[in-house]
């Protein structure tokens, strides 16, 4: 996150431009916006702390995705935190399935940075009744 203040202009171009590094699965740029100390809960995975260990996170999450589109938007906004909700595309790696998924965040910001990320996921396969537009 570059943006010393929450603003809603300002978060939602953040949330744009993260959509951006993970369709790219640009690990390095997604972790540069979190603080040394980052506490992260993401949903199945469970509790990691710090740069390295959601370095790592990611990457296994990453491996298995291609072709993976994403949609966030803006939720709801406090003075330190924020939460957002996001829609995905992707096409399994080891089986071709393709996939689809929502999800909700609430990531608390200190000096720029993320200090905090809670993430709750859920997928499915694609189904024409499923459909989910990212």
């Amino acid at each position: 996150m570059d943006a010393k203040s929450l603003t809603h202009t300002d978060v939602v171009a953040d949330l744009k431009r993260y959509e951006i590094l993970f369709g790219n699965r640009d690990v390095d740029a997604i972790v540069r916006g979190f603080a040394e100390d980052a506490d992260v809960f993401y949903a199945g995975v469970g509790r990691v702390h710090g740069k390295a260990a959601l370095k790592a996170l990611l990457e296994r999450r990453f491996a298995n995705l291609r072709d993976y589109r994403l949609s966030k938007k803006l939720e709801v906004l406090g003075p330190d935190r924020f939460a957002s909700s996001w829609t995905a595309a992707w096409r399994d790696a080891t089986t071709g399935a393709e996939m689809e998924g929502f999800g909700i965040e609430i990531l608390e910001v200190r000096d720029g940075l993320f200090t905090a990320w809670r993430a709750s996921f859920s997928a499915w396969p694609k189904t024409a009744s499923t459909e989910v537009t990212p």
